[in-house]
């Protein structure tokens, strides 16, 4: 991105999804994010780690929703993102998918129950 260097921004496009581990508002679940670990080295996609001190996602408001929902948010990573013409990379897009499908499928009612305690 025009502007910073390299090193200033930890997210790179094509180097996979992003997992967020902190935002302004949220901490994600830490079983729930450690499925989405496991089960992005399952599948061989890989995974970027992203935090955010001044800013926050939707997960923020999800995660206290009644009595808490567990959350983790995954992310594409994506330059120009609040413009009309934001620019990602097709493979971070079709891994960020395939994970979050696979996940999904991993949430049976026992895997659900565990998240909480």
């Amino acid at each position: 991105m025009p502007g910073i260097e390299p090193e200033e921004s930890g997210i790179k496009l094509g180097k996979g999804p992003s997992l967020l581990v902190y935002d302004a508002r949220m901490i994600p679940n830490l079983k729930l994010r450690d499925l989405a670990i496991e089960t992005a080295q399952q599948l061989g996609i890989p995974l970027q780690f992203s935090a955010m001190e001044g800013g926050a996602t939707d997960g923020g408001m999800i995660h206290i929703h009644a009595e808490g929902v567990p959350a983790v948010v995954i992310g594409v990573p994506t330059r120009h993102i609040h413009s009309h013409a934001g620019i990602m990379h097709r493979d971070d897009y079709d891994n960020a998918l395939k994970l979050v499908v696979a996940l999904i499928k991993k949430l049976d009612q026992a895997t659900v129950r565990g998240l909480a305690g």
